[in-house]
């Protein structure tokens, strides 16, 4: 059962968008209705996948009406710590891909190292890159060869696309009130160094 469960899930981006929309709310309770507007998918595969879910006694119901419905996670199943497992696994291993690569090009010539994006966000997929910031003291051509250099190799060895964005400290003071660096600080991860923010 435990494999059904995570093949049901896992078959299909739209229905691990739908349980992680709901294990982000476990005491709320869904109209099909409400569900589709937050996971911004169809009526049909939303309501599907409620009754794969019920099936799987993930997910249990309560009729407000003759027929409409409520959904809800059963905190009680076995099985929900280990779909949560499952499915943050892929943002814990692209922290630890951002770690690795941070590892290869410390210096001190580097100040922070700052993961953002969706890893940041907790919303990458599989396609997903993993966005890293990097606030240098200056900039220096081999040590930037060095910095993409280890982004190419480690994107190769973990099969994902590491995105380094560069920045000396001038460049910095220009930049730190743009539109872009305030999405980064809203969502962001230190991996190095001190927040800058």
């Amino acid at each position: 059962m435990r494999t059904n469960i995570i093949a049901f899930v896992l078959a299909s981006e739209n229905r691990r968008k739908i349980v992680e929309t709901l294990l982000q709310y476990p005491k709320r309770q869904w109209s099909c209705t409400f569900l589709e507007q937050a996971a911004k998918l169809p009526h049909a595969t939303v309501f599907r996948t409620l009754q794969g879910l019920v099936h799987f006694k993930l997910v249990k119901t309560t009729k407000i009406n003759k027929r409409d419905l409520l959904y809800e996670l059963a905190s009680g199943s076995p099985f929900m710590q280990e779909l949560k497992n499952v499915l943050t696994i892929e943002q814990r291993t692209s922290r630890q891909i951002a770690i690795i690569f941070v590892n290869k090009i410390k210096s001190r010539k580097l100040l922070v190292a700052l993961l953002y994006g969706s890893v940041a966000r907790g919303e990458s997929g599989p396609e997903s890159d993993i966005d890293i910031f990097l606030l240098l003291t200056n900039h220096n051509k081999n040590y930037e060869k060095k910095i993409y250099n280890a982004a190419t190799e480690t994107s190769v060895e973990a099969n994902k696309a590491i995105s380094p964005l560069l920045l000396d400290r001038k460049e910095w003071k220009k930049e730190k009130n743009s539109n872009f660096i305030k999405s980064i600080e809203q969502n962001h991860e230190v991996l190095y160094g001190k927040t800058p923010f």
